[in-house]
């Protein structure tokens, strides 16, 4: 076999049998996304969308007549995992991990679909696979029509119609069809009058008001089909590229000698030591040396809690550089980088643990958040991090960094999920109030989503509540009630059905009596202006109820 030949099969293999059903497949994937989602509350659509990118691929898939090895297919897990979740979890953070999940899950699916390879990939491999996945998306469509249009003009003779020429003849009876539909469309008009008013309603959706809205939403369906087109043909094709995972062939040669990253190594260890050393004199010692000092503890857990982290962090990501970069040429080069890197992460383990603490504390003091809660997880993660990333230095593992990653992120979403966050923080900050701290009732009505109403209602019904948090509970019930009521002034599409949402609701609906009864207190206000001359009077006020003998604002009087 010549060169030119062997090329000529490698191209023939880089193109796509149906381009135009990629297109097609792409364009009615984004109308049905557009349809589903403008101007619509956030309900069950990006699970719809996911399962419509991933049955269009696997119809390219069949029509091309690919093959997929088993691996690909256990990416599906977390994709579904995060999509499927998306319905039902609502609390924002939550929600916006797992649609990152899911797409991340899918952009892996993307670059390794038909080799398989995603859990050998480094992070030299996933970078570079998402930058050419992010080229296909911007360039591959152009390039397969014009490839596959330039491979069946070199090979037209004896062979069968390419893809334009099967397409053409639908096109054309499309532009006979045109006219003639017209004309038989304005006679049925005229001969049945019911027939007549729904067209003529048909018609009225098309006013010059919302022309330009059909405009913009025509160019952005197709933007995104043509970049999901891109995505497809990638999957497709450029997925099928073996990579060589050799560890002797890192991106960037060690330029950094050992003596200088030893230093380096040492400096921060010891600087980590003393740090160890005064947590244990101080912090772990108990609140009486800290108060020697002139600090609160409260206030020597919140002043250190985040900086600590961002340490771990920052050490985390100094010792990956110092081992990808240092020369280890000889054996006690290598036990020394691993023994000192070891240490390292020991010390940092210890740091972790004193930030945990910290965050302890300092949610004693003042009970649970988003925030803190979030970083509670983290920290954990980050934990199991650490003691992965050591075993790694120590067996020469640091292949699986980027499938370590991946998976860290998956289990940190799903360990969300299980939580369910929102819920988690009302119960947790019921306890701290019950064992007498005040209850922050401004946190649980104003910032957790329909995934803390059962637990709100549950606390609320419980015997073993104490009457005035009980009157709280009641209180934040009946004003996330009459919000809802508020706001909902129409009937909700199916698309926007939440299973969280429809809990709530369920929940809202059966006490429905006792919320509409609860009389919240009115705080008005008249306040006179002066316009052209004359002087009016006006009037304001809003609704409010009081908790722990501050005013919680519920919502706007009418």
């Amino acid at each position: 076999m010549t060169e030119n030949e062997s090329i000529k099969i490698k191209n023939v293999q880089k193109l796509v049998k149906f381009p135009y059903l990629a297109l097609l497949i792409s364009l009615i994937i984004m109308l049905v996304f557009d349809q589903i989602t403008w101007e619509r509350r956030f309900g069950i659509q990006f699970l719809l969308l996911m399962f419509l990118i991933l049955i269009g691929l696997f119809v390219l898939v069949w029509a091309e007549k690919k093959s997929i090895p088993w691996t690909s297919y256990l990416l599906m897990i977390p994709i579904l995992f995060g999509a499927i979740m998306t319905i039902i979890q609502k609390a924002t953070t939550t929600t916006f991990l797992n649609i990152m999940l899911a797409l991340l899950a899918l952009a892996y699916l993307a670059i390794t679909l038909l080799n398989g390879h995603w859990m050998r990939y480094r992070i030299r491999e996933v970078g570079l696979g998402f930058l050419l996945l992010v080229k296909s998306a911007l360039v591959d469509p152009i390039k397969a029509f014009l490839q596959n249009s330039r491979f069946h003009k070199e090979n037209a003779s004896g062979e069968k119609k390419n893809g334009w020429q099967k397409i053409r003849p639908f096109l054309l009876g499309l532009l006979i069809a045109i006219p003639l539909i017209l004309i038989l469309t304005a006679l049925l008009a005229s001969a049945d009058l019911i027939f007549r008013e729904r067209l003529a309603g048909l018609l009225n959706l098309i006013t010059i008001d919302n022309i330009i809205e059909y405009i913009f939403r025509l160019f952005y369906i197709i933007i995104l089909g043509y970049f999901l087109m891109g995505a497809y043909l990638h999957a497709l094709t450029r997925s099928a590229d073996e990579k060589s995972f050799t560890p002797d062939k890192p991106v960037v040669q060690p330029f950094l000698g050992f003596v200088e990253a030893l230093t380096v190594l040492v400096l921060v260890n010891l600087l980590f030591l003393s740090f160890i050393i005064i947590q244990f004199r101080y912090f772990f010692a108990g609140q009486a040396n800290i108060s020697v000092e002139g600090f609160t503890f409260a206030e020597y857990a919140r002043r250190g809690f985040f900086e600590l982290v961002a340490v771990a962090v920052i050490s985390l990501g100094v010792f990956y550089l110092l081992s990808m970069f240092t020369k280890r040429n000889t054996r006690f080069s290598r036990i020394s980088f691993s023994a000192l890197s070891a240490l390292l992460l020991v010390q940092v383990g210890c740091m972790l643990i004193s930030a945990y603490q910290r965050l302890n504390l300092y949610e004693a003091a003042y009970g649970f958040t988003t925030f803190r809660t979030i970083t509670h997880i983290f920290m954990f993660w980050l934990g199991i991090l650490l003691i992965v990333v050591m075993l790694m230095e120590v067996f020469n593992r640091f292949r699986r960094l980027a499938l370590v990653l991946f998976l860290g992120f998956f289990g940190f979403t799903v360990t969300l999920n299980l939580l369910n966050m929102d819920r988690f923080i009302v119960q947790r900050n019921l306890a701290h109030a019950i064992a007498g701290h005040p209850l922050d009732a401004g946190y649980l009505l104003n910032n957790l989503s329909a995934d803390s109403i059962p637990a709100l209602f549950e606390a609320e019904q419980a015997p073993e509540t104490p009457q005035e948090l009980k009157d709280t509970l009641t209180a934040i019930l009946a004003c996330k009630f009459a919000r809802k009521n508020a706001e909902e002034n129409s009937e909700r599409s199916w698309m926007e059905w939440h299973y969280s949402e429809s809990k709530a609701n369920r929940l809202f609906e059966k006490h429905r009596d006792s919320l509409e009864e609860y009389r919240f207190n009115l705080h008005s206000e008249t306040y006179y202006y002066d316009q052209d001359g004359r002087r009016f009077e006006d009037f304001y006020g809003y609704y409010y109820f009081e908790a722990g003998g501050e005013e919680i604002y519920c919502m706007p009087a009418e």
